[in-house]
C-alpha cells in the first residue's frame, strides 16, 4: 500500500499542478479579452474610465454592460454618461447614469447591477430584494429615482424636443431576477439587461428625432457631462447628506 501511494503521489501533483496552470491561463485569457473589449468599446471612448477601475466597481461595470447593449440597437443613435443636469423640482444638480438618444427616441436609463429577488411596485416608495438566504432589504423605488431625473431631462430640453419622446428605463442586472414587478406607466419600462436591445427594438417602431436632432440633443448633454471633478464631489456629499 505505501508503494502504491508513494508511486500516486507524484501523479496528483502532477495532475493538480496542469489544472491550476489551465486555470490560471484560462483566467488570463478571460482577463485579456475583456480588457481589449472595454478598452475598444464606445463607453471607453465616451467616458475615459480606466478597465481595472470599471471591472472592480461593480456600478461602472453595469453601466459599460448596460451601452454594449444599446450599441446593438440598429438605427441611429448615440449616448450619453453620467449627465449632470438641474432638478427640476428643488435646488442642486441630479445625475443621471445613461442617457441613450435614438432617433425613435430619448432613453433615460438608471442602472441597477443588483443581484437575487426584486419585487416592487410602481407607486410603492421602496422595493425590496431578497436573497437565497431569505435575507431581505429595502431599496428606494428605481422608478420614482429615474422620474425625477426624467423630468429634469424634460425640462432641460424642452426647447428642443417633445415631450412624448422620452422613455425611462430601469435596468436590473443578469444575476437577478425580477419577481411582481408591476409596472402602469406606458412610458415605463423595468428590465433585465440581457432584454434591453429587444425591449429597445419594441419601442423604435416610429422615428420621432431626425439625425440632426439627436446630433443636438447629443451634443447639449455632452456638456453637462463633462462637469469639474469638485461639481461631482459636491453631488455626491449632497446625495451622503440626503441618505444620513
Amino acid at each position: 500500500m505505501e508503494d502504491l501511494l508513494a508511486a500516486l503521489i507524484p501523479i496528483l501533483l502532477l495532475s493538480g499542478s496542469i489544472l491550476f496552470v489551465g486555470f490560471v491561463v484560462t483566467l488570463g485569457s478571460l482577463f485579456y479579452f475583456r480588457r481589449r473589449s472595454f478598452e475598444k468599446s464606445t463607453y471607453k471612448q465616451v467616458t475615459q474610465e480606466r478597465f481595472l477601475k470599471a471591472v472592480c466597481d461593480k456600478g461602472i461595470w453595469g453601466e459599460y454592460l448596460t451601452t454594449r447593449q444599446l450599441e446593438k440597437v440598429g438605427g441611429y443613435g448615440k449616448f450619453v454618461m453620467n449627465t449632470y443636469l438641474p432638478k427640476a423640482r428643488g435646488k442642486g444638480l441630479t445625475e443621471i447614469d445613461v442617457t441613450f438618444i435614438h432617433e425613435s427616441g430619448i432613453y433615460v436609463l438608471e442602472s441597477k447591477n443588483y443581484s437575487g429577488w426584486i419585487f416592487g411596485k410602481e407607486a410603492d416608495q421602496q422595493w425590496t430584494q431578497m436573497f437565497k438566504n431569505r435575507y431581505k432589504q429595502k431599496f428606494y423605488n428605481p422608478i420614482k429615482q429615474n422620474e425625477q431625473h426624467l423630468k429634469s431631462m424634460e425640462r432641460f430640453l424642452e426647447a428642443m424636443v417633445v415631450e412624448d419622446v422620452f422613455q425611462s428605463v430601469i435596468v436590473f442586472g443578469e444575476r437577478c431576477e425580477l419577481k411582481k414587478i408591476t409596472v402602469d406607466s406606458s412610458h415605463v419600462h423595468v428590465i433585465k439587461r440581457n432584454d434591453l436591445r429587444r425591449a429597445i427594438k419594441k419601442l423604435a417602431t416610429v422615428d420621432r428625432l431626425t439625425p440632426a436632432q439627436v446630433d443636438a440633443v447629443y451634443e447639449q448633454l455632452k456638456q453637462q457631462s463633462q462637469v469639474k471633478q469638485e461639481v461631482k464631489d459636491a453631488h455626491i456629499e449632497s446625495i451622503k447628506s440626503f441618505t444620513s
